[in-house]
């Protein structure tokens, strides 16, 4: 906030300082000044009129110089910090109104609104601590806040980080305004967000959509939280809204594709992130596509997985991504392609998984009538404790079966 001279601030202003006026011309046995100083200080006002700054403070500060009532000294501070408003010296006329201020000796409601105008000057300086304590005087003495009021005070506590006492502030502003502002609601959502009370956050969030259906932002807000509140279903529908509406990036995708296996529907999740993937709207990374082979791993179309998983080992070549591709072509019986994969897993010991890959390898061998490839894998597989009963099982059958085909 910054004041001028063509602010409504200012003209608020402005006006409380004619009516501090009308409390002097009433001249009642507790507000009187003597004549001198009635004189100097209509001149003040006069030179004000006409815009002649510095002869108004040179009249007030010679005034504050003399012997004069308290009173006396609270009016003359108090126009003084008019005065400095008009001369843009916001630090002085604060200092001007808190000194008329610790008089005592204004009336009540000259008072009230100096109160106000302090706390405008604060927190137009960036002291919202102090700002604040001169608001909350006001607001104890002020019967019905206007919307703009608990604006200020809500951006104070905003400022101060103090969201707590900010969200009800806002939320009165928007409750007496007829045509709240789009700012306002944001920053009560970013409060609402603030204290981790996601359940209003969303409340806000399907009005705010309501209001501004055009604001894409509130659609993808609106989604994440319905994910913060383990309200999967919903947060589903509003990204397939959104996903129609074509205002998903990358990340919202994404968290699409996961919802759709959260909610098992691993077939829409894999078609999704393909499409997206081809379309080029996905990055077609390691990450992407290793997440695409899962879905697809999941939905049981083995096929389309194993195409994937043979891109990924394209890119990376990593030999637990060769053990997953083996795994795949050996649920499908394919044992030559399962062979193949599970040879390249083998070739580093440091695969976490390589028991089971070369008890796997020796199976496949097995089916595939290679009983000497079979015999050599099976024994390597039998010399871990996790596969030794498995791989000596069919060691025997691998046995029993080339004893048969001698013997015939």
């Amino acid at each position: 906030m910054r004041f001028n001279h063509t602010t409504s601030g200012y003209l608020l202003i402005i006006s409380l300082l004619y009516c501090s006026f009308a409390v002097i011309a009433e001249q009642n046995d507790q507000y009187l000044l003597s004549s001198n100083v009635y004189d100097v200080v209509t001149a003040a006002r006069d030179h004000m009129d006409k815009n002649e700054y510095t002869q108004a403070e040179s009249k007030l500060t010679g005034l504050l110089g003399k012997d004069i009532t308290p009173y006396e000294k609270a009016v003359a501070n108090q126009t003084l910090g008019y005065v400095y408003i008009a001369m843009d010296k916001y630090s002085q006329a604060t200092a001007a109104f808190i000194k008329s201020l610790e008089t005592n000796a204004l009336p009540p409601d000259v008072t009230h609104d100096i109160n106000f105008i302090i706390a405008q000057l604060l927190t137009n300086d960036g002291k919202h601590k102090e700002s604040l304590s001169y608001l909350n005087a006001w607001f104890a003495k002020e019967a019905n806040p206007k919307p703009d009021a608990h604006m200020m005070a809500a951006t104070i506590y905003y400022r101060l980080g103090d969201y707590k006492n900010m969200i009800p502030q806002i939320q009165k502003a928007i409750e007496k305004s007829g045509n709240p502002e789009q700012g306002w609601y944001e920053m009560l959502l970013a409060g609402f967000y603030e204290t981790n009370d996601y359940k209003n956050a969303a409340a806000l969030l399907e009005n705010m959509i309501r209001l501004y259906p055009g604001k894409d932002i509130y659609w993808l807000q609106l989604a994440a939280t319905y994910q913060f509140l383990k309200q999967y279903k919903k947060s589903l529908a509003i990204y397939e809204l959104a996903l129609k509406k074509n205002i998903l990036g990358e990340s919202e995708i994404i968290q699409l594709v996961h919802l759709y296996l959260n909610e098992e529907l691993p077939y829409k999740a894999a078609r999704l992130l393909n499409d997206e993937i081809n379309r080029g709207s996905i990055n077609k990374n390691v990450d992407n596509l290793e997440l695409l082979a899962n879905s697809w791993l999941l939905a049981r179309e083995l096929d389309w997985a194993t195409e994937v998983l043979a891109n990924i080992a394209q890119i990376k070549n990593d030999p637990a991504i060769y053990f997953r591709i083996g795994q795949v072509y050996f649920e499908q019986e394919k044992w030559q392609d399962a062979i193949s994969a599970l040879e390249q897993a083998v070739k580093d010991d440091r695969l976490n998984n390589i028991a089971e890959a070369w008890l796997l390898l020796g199976i496949a061998a097995y089916h595939n009538n290679d009983h000497s490839r079979s015999g050599k894998a099976l024994n390597r597989a039998i010399s871990f404790k996790n596969t030794h009963e498995q791989a000596q099982w069919w060691l025997n059958k691998l046995g029993e079966r080339m004893t048969d085909t001698s013997s015939s």
